[in-house]
């Protein structure tokens, strides 16, 4: 048996676990459940761009002819440049190069076709906080965050040793709605705990440690980036070659050749090309181990355009190859094992840590019930409304312009950007305004579910691989579109189940004694309760 805390070890760890939870627990729900989604990367990436539901050419043609395509349409030799190698046989390859200063990424079809979906990536870059517009330092935010979580996490176990097992299956959904909300976060905590533990400790592992590998570079190091990078990671690829002269070298089928000697179960997926043309020219090969779990993306190979020279290598195996401990974060974090059943679970223990988070801060302002009028309180009630539910809908507004605004438009990835943050703000505008807080959950609930539903049906209108297209069928298109079907029925049976629950009039006294005001009515919640109270 657990021994039990004293008076003021369990009264400091709560503060620590409650304050920890409040100050990052919404921006964390945004990174928990786009993180959940992001899991489908994948299929999502092949579900939104056409192009990449085709048979690939680059099989007949080669590496080198595709590259030169792409780049007698693009006009330009740049520096440098990456190739996305279409993956399984299918879609088309994919440039990425800077142009006047500008990034520019198209696939190789016909020429070049601007790059025109961004759902998949702005979902996958949301769930760290990064965007361009804003740069690193929100990503850095993502790690603290990170670390709050650990935190959290760390005292909730101590405040709840004891009773842990307890806490494992005790759910109360008849007593009071403070109770039901300390039983959900109790057994939902519990059962997610390792998968909350997991994400927390690798992504804050994943943010930090190319900053400690630059703080250590210059007292550890002498400021020699190689010899950091050689340590870290066992192999370095920091050292870039001075522009050279013209020289005809290898085609990239050729090097590929060479890297398969160098390494004979290495699957391709994206080449950075610098000095192409010039005897100084190197092509960095990433990608993964075929057959070998944890190394999706983790391969790195550099060789010398001129020649095909193996300049460096970082792979399992490799001499002085990074740890396995290394490649295990990032094969965990990015659920690269398991198949689909993983990520299913996966995603299902995201949304458990989600409703963890919410009904964290519904505890929170349950122990203030008596001191609801002042502000903060009022504002993080409402904020929890607006965020939880309305992250809900900004995803669905997402996924129903990427199908409804016309596909070659140039401004569409911006337009989709600004559609998602538009409508959380909105979302959380309304949280605030709205006199009915106990409604909120099912009016936005139900408004999402109506924003996924046609969006099946509009995803036909550009591709005929889905489950209302026309053509052959494509098994990451089909599911798609099936998982958004039953996302937007779940939402709105749980819309109308809450709306069944608080229209009651049981219900709705209850709540308006029990449930904290601004959670409940808002302000005409305080006053109905004052008026309670005076009447006996």
């Amino acid at each position: 048996m657990a021994k039990k805390l004293s008076r003021h070890a369990f009264t400091t760890f709560w503060s620590v676990h409650a304050w920890a939870g409040v100050i990052g627990g919404l921006l964390l729900y945004v990174m928990f459940l786009s993180g959940g989604i992001t899991l489908f990367r994948r299929q999502l990436a092949v579900w939104e761009e056409p192009l990449t539901q085709q048979r690939s050419s680059v099989e007949q043609v080669g590496l080198q002819a595709t590259l030169d395509e792409g780049l007698a349409a693009a006009g330009t030799m740049p520096e440098e440049l990456w190739f996305d190698v279409p993956e399984g046989g299918l879609g088309a390859a994919r440039l990425l190069y800077y142009s006047q200063g500008e990034a520019v990424t198209a696939w190789v079809h016909e020429g070049l076709v601007p790059e025109r979906e961004r759902l998949s990536d702005f979902l996958y870059d949301l769930h760290y906080l990064w965007h361009r517009a804003t740069g690193v330092w929100l990503f850095y935010v993502a790690g603290l965050l990170c670390v709050a979580l650990l935190l959290a996490l760390a005292t909730g176990v101590l405040i709840h040793l004891k009773d842990i097992v307890r806490q494992f299956h005790q759910f109360r959904p008849d007593k009071t709605r403070r109770v039901l909300w300390s039983d959900m976060h109790k057994v939902l905590g519990v059962i997610g705990l390792p998968f909350q533990l997991l994400y927390a400790y690798t992504g804050a592992f994943i943010v930090f440690l190319g900053v400690l590998v630059g703080v250590f570079t210059g007292p550890v190091f002498g400021g020699d980036a190689a010899r950091a990078d050689l340590s870290a990671w066992g192999a370095s690829f920091a050292d870039e070659p001075a522009r050279g002269t013209p020289a005809r070298g290898l085609t990239l089928d050729e090097l590929m050749a060479r890297a398969r000697a160098a390494e004979p179960r290495l699957v391709p997926e994206r080449l950075r090309i610098s000095h192409l043309g010039l005897d100084s020219g190197t092509v960095d090969i990433r990608g993964s181990l075929e057959g070998a779990p944890f190394t999706r993306g983790s391969v790195r190979m550099r060789l010398r355009a001129i020649d095909g020279a193996v300049l460096s290598l970082d792979a399992p195996g490799a001499e002085g190859a990074r740890s396995d401990a290394f490649r295990w974060i990032y094969g965990l974090h990015y659920a690269d094992f398991g198949g689909a059943t993983l990520r299913i679970l996966f995603f299902v223990l995201a949304l458990a840590t989600c409703a963890t988070i919410l009904t964290g801060n519904w505890i929170w302002l349950a122990r203030r019930e008596a001191r609801q009028e002042r502000l903060g309180n009022r504002l993080l009630a409402r904020l929890t409304v607006g965020f939880g539910a309305g992250t809900v809908v900004a995803t669905a507004a997402l996924f129903l312009v990427s199908r409804a605004f016309p596909f070659d438009w140039g401004g569409r990835g911006a337009a989709e950007e600004m559609t998602f943050l538009g409508v959380l703000v909105l979302c959380i505008a309304w949280a605030l305004a709205a006199r009915d807080g106990g409604r909120l959950w099912s009016r936005q609930l139900g408004l999402a579910g109506l924003l996924l539903l046609p969006v099946p049906a509009l995803a036909a209108r550009w591709s005929g691989a889905g489950l209302f297209g026309a053509g052959p069928k494509l098994g990451a298109v089909v599911a798609v579109d099936v998982a958004l079907l039953l996302a937007a029925a779940a939402l709105c049976a749980s819309a109308w189940a809450l709306r069944r629950a608080t229209s009651r009039p049981e219900a709705r006294l209850l709540m308006a004694r029990r449930a904290p005001p601004s959670l409940a009515h808002g302000g005409a919640g305080l006053v109905a309760r004052r008026q309670t109270a005076s009447h006996g």
